[in-house]
């Protein structure tokens, strides 16, 4: 008499690898529209930066430099995540600071 079937395991070993590929492909499909996305708010901030009237002799202003330059950070690392290089070892950005998330400056 057999008590433990193989068969059972099997299936839901089977069914379980089935589901995580469709959602890595979700990953991947949401990650590549975030890349679209962070092409988009590059623009944006190039046309408010232009907009700007940065002569203004406003205590504070927007350091759209900055903000640029970390879009373009974390766009870096989603596409290096989404296209990983196999044949050569990975090349690190080079990051001077950590993102900061403030992009308010004072005019001195």
């Amino acid at each position: 008499m057999r008590l433990f079937s193989p068969l059972p395991p099997l299936c839901a070993l089977v069914v379980s690898a089935c589901l995580v590929c469709p959602a890595l492909a979700g990953e991947k499909d949401e990650l590549a529209l975030t890349l679209k996305q962070l092409e988009h708010i590059q623009a944006s901030l190039e046309r408010a930066r232009i907009q700007a009237n940065q002569d203004n002799p406003a205590r504070f202003y927007f350091d759209y430099s900055r903000a640029s330059r970390e879009v373009e950070i974390i766009r870096q690392g989603i596409a290096r995540y989404l296209e990983p290089s196999r044949a050569q070892p990975s090349v690190p950005v080079n990051v001077a600071e950590p993102l900061r998330g403030d992009y308010r400056r004072e005019q001195r």
